[in-house]
């Protein structure tokens, strides 16, 4: 009978590189070998796949083969029995099968007579060896792994945000890349609590995210992002958080806050804000019949959708969105800041600012001390356990508990450091917004545009005869956009009328020379 065979190849990547494993090399030498022994070739299957498992295209495609045609073959070739497996119980599983289906596999550099006992025992060792060599090269891997991230650096593919690189050492390091602004800006945006993670995540999306969410689950865990790399327990040994060698996109302080969140230690803020940019007073408007929040939705038409917001509990208040959405435009149009009143305003908030923080440098060097304290401690205990006086486990446990309480103090002191100027540089870039408020709303993304409606509106306002009431803006905002004449006192004159006030409202006066008055409009503006 003519002997039929199916020729198998299988190279990884790795091994191609390291033993010139090349597909070409193993189908050459196998249709040689076919040649010389007059054995007719069937078919062919190759692939670059590993070989620790049987799940593997060609593989399965080859058992698929020899299901539909039977009895076509009698005979599986492959180059040595490493090509065929590298797992000594699943190859043993496999030989059953196919000799069950009447085709002898066969390696012909490595040629075995199964119908002889003895050479099962050269069949163990052919199949045996290669597993104990991927087992040593895993293991190997491992502790290279394990021995990198204790020295502060991350070895393999760099995380989202991140890109590898070499140091002046020509030793792998992670740098950040374009993508690290978008993770900063993630971190700050969970950090808010305003919506949930999923809900983020799909934020994130439109800015270039591309990750899963489980994969967006893990950036918000990773502490590489801070500046640290956490190496996990293995064998005897602990987990461990080390500080690595690579440069920090957001700091611990805030990495930490978002753990906080998002283990439940920090409360989270319902958001009443839309998450549509068609319809962003959703959420701020009420009926007027009911008094209840009117939603928002769309509509398709025939060519296009078109946005809503109407009353939930069937009252007839239905307005488009467009219509609303330049009414609030109009709104923002007229509030244009006194130039007096916001640079009153803006010293009041720097003595607010200056008085919160007025004990920084004694604070700051009680933190020292006890930052230096504690640093003095876990240098004794490393001294203890060189010494053998305290065993590894106790030894952990101590330098677990020091490093927190750490990582505790030098938050504290990261927040009071530069507190007062950083206060001081937000107010000049926010205040002067409100001298052109409609056109940064304009330019600004969604989440700027909530939080200018939510400053503008602390509470739900309402829609009628083509504007919103503006007995509902923020009365900060009427404050700091008084005219001059307004903000006098005692004049027998009729103060012009503010544009965003109520006529049935009467405005508070402020008289430059009275300190009675100032402090009070100071603790109203502060309050507000």
């Amino acid at each position: 009978m003519k002997k039929k065979a199916i020729l198998y190849i299988r190279v990884s990547t790795d091994e191609q590189a390291d033993k010139g494993y090349s597909l070409q090399h193993q189908e050459e030498r196998l249709r040689n070998y076919c040649q010389l022994n007059d054995i007719e070739i069937v078919q062919l299957f190759k692939e670059d796949y590993s070989a620790k498992t049987f799940n593997r295209p060609a593989f399965n495609k080859l058992v698929e083969f020899l299901k539909k045609n039977k009895n076509s073959t009698n005979l599986l070739l492959f180059l040595k029995w490493d090509r065929f497996s590298r797992n000594a119980g699943e190859a043993y599983e496999m030989i059953n099968r196919l000799y069950k289906m009447g085709v002898e596999p066969q390696g012909i550099e490595q040629p075995l007579d199964l119908n002889v006992p003895e050479n099962k025992l050269m069949l163990a060792f052919f199949l045996a060896a290669p597993e104990v060599e991927n087992d040593r090269r895993a293991l190997n891997v491992i502790a290279g792994m394990r021995r990198a991230k204790k020295d502060g650096r991350l070895s393999g593919i760099a995380p989202y945000g991140y890109k590898n690189e070499r140091d002046v050492a020509n030793k792998p390091i992670i740098i950040p890349n374009d993508d690290a602004k978008n993770v900063k800006w993630i971190f700050e945006e969970c950090a808010k609590g305003l919506c949930k993670v999923h809900e983020l995540w799909d934020m994130a999306k439109k800015r270039n995210f591309k990750g899963s969410i489980n994969g967006f689950w893990y950036l918000l865990r990773n502490p590489v992002y801070c500046g640290n790399l956490f190496l996990p327990a293995y064998k005897d040994e602990h987990e461990m958080i080390i500080k690595g060698k690579h440069e920090p996109i957001i700091s611990e302080e805030l990495f930490n806050e978002v753990q906080d969140l998002l283990n439940g230690r920090k409360r989270v803020v319902k958001s009443k804000y839309s998450a549509d940019e068609n319809i962003p007073l959703r959420g701020f408007l009420i009926c007027k019949e009911c008094g209840k929040p009117l939603t928002g939705s769309r509509s398709k038409g025939r060519n296009n959708y078109y946005y809503y917001y109407h009353c939930k509990e069937g009252c007839k208040e239905r307005y488009k969105s467009e219509d609303v959405n330049n009414a609030l435009l109009k709104t923002l149009s007229e509030i244009k800041a006194n130039t007096s009143v916001l640079e009153l305003y803006k010293h009041i908030l720097f003595d607010v600012i200056k008085k919160k923080n007025s004990n920084p440098p004694i604070e700051k060097e009680q933190l020292t001390q006890q930052i230096n304290k504690y640093e003095k401690r876990l240098k004794n205990a490393q001294e203890d356990w060189l010494d053998r006086k305290i065993s590894v486990e106790d030894y952990s446990v101590i330098k677990k508990d020091i490093e927190n309480k750490l990582n505790e103090l030098r938050q504290e002191k990261e927040q009071l450091s530069g507190l007062e100027s950083e206060g001081k540089m937000k107010l000049n870039q926010t205040l002067p917004i409100l001298r052109n408020l409609d056109k940064h709303y304009l330019s600004a993304d969604l989440e700027t545009k909530l939080l200018i409606i939510g400053s503008t509106y602390p509470e739900k306002t309402i829609y009628s005869e083509n504007q919103l009431s503006n007995r509902k803006i923020n009365p900060a905002i009427t404050f700091i956009t008084a005219t001059s004449k307004e903000m006098q006192v005692g004049s027998k004159k009729k103060g012009v009328k503010n544009s965003l006030q109520s006529s049935k409202v009467d405005l508070p006066g402020f008289e430059p020379g009275c300190r009675q008055r100032r402090r009070k409009l100071s603790t109203y503006l502060v309050t507000t």
